[in-house]
């Protein structure tokens, strides 16, 4: 082991309570304090683990919601970076607690629902028939990337493609909030696609929001995210 693993950081171990959240608070903390310097590296995960006292799932849901947040990037099969710029949504408490609250309740979903619909609404006014063909062409390529096996990229594709809707507002605001809500709800959507029949309905909500935006029908916006949300809901209360 590198002698700089062999070092102890001084974090605080974490006790019993709200695991996620005082790992990140710890985390934040530090970066703040400048121990852990805006665009570094952080510590190995085996570090962190043994210097806060938590286990390996806890520390990873806390780095994802990091991430989301903007405070850090994670680098496949490199590490964990402070960003070099924290986004400002890590001080929005209504942001952060939305972040904390990605299991489903009656709250998230009636959430969720408000917030695609007034995406998909706005998207509606202002996407052009090349960005329709690159939404059509981007859920041929979730179909290819499930059908191969690779449940974790389709996945990962599915996120995107919520993602690519909200860019279709041309609002950074909107791109922003929903690019960082919608990758912590990215956590759960390999469970929506367990299956064939699971992954033929998540396709079919996919084209009927496609259509909706094909037809600018705002008549049946209500209609379409509901079904879809009511199916992520379903599939969230579970497991």
């Amino acid at each position: 082991m590198p002698k700089s693993e062999n070092r102890k950081l001084g974090l605080t171990p974490i006790d019993s309570g709200s695991i996620v959240d005082k790992i990140i608070d710890r985390i934040v903390k530090a970066i703040s304090s400048g121990q852990f310097p805006i665009g570094e590296k952080l510590p190995s995960e085996f570090i962190l683990m043994e210097e806060l006292n938590v286990g390996r799932n806890s520390l990873r849901e806390a780095m994802k919601i990091l991430s989301a947040l903007g405070v850090v990037t994670i680098k496949r099969g490199d590490g964990t970076y402070v960003c070099d710029h924290i986004a400002p949504t890590i001080f929005n408490p209504i942001i952060y607690s939305i972040m904390f609250q990605a299991r489903s309740d009656d709250h998230m979903v009636e959430f969720r629902r408000l917030m695609d619909e007034t995406v998909l609404r706005t998207a509606m006014k202002k996407a052009s028939d090349a960005d329709l063909a690159a939404l059509e062409k981007h859920i041929k390529k979730i179909r290819q990337t499930y059908e191969s096996g690779d449940k974790a990229k389709a996945a990962y594709l599915d996120f995107q493609y919520h993602v690519m809707i909200a860019d279709l507002c041309d609002n950074p605001y909107i791109s922003n909030i929903v690019n960082g809500i919608y990758e912590v709800f990215s956590l759960s959507i390999e469970d929506t696609i367990t299956t064939d029949e699971l992954f033929d309905n998540a396709e079919r909500f996919h084209m009927d929001i496609l259509n909706c935006l094909k037809n600018k029908d705002e008549s049946a916006i209500e209609a379409v995210i509901a079904e879809s949300v009511s199916f992520w809901y379903q599939n969230e209360s579970q497991e």
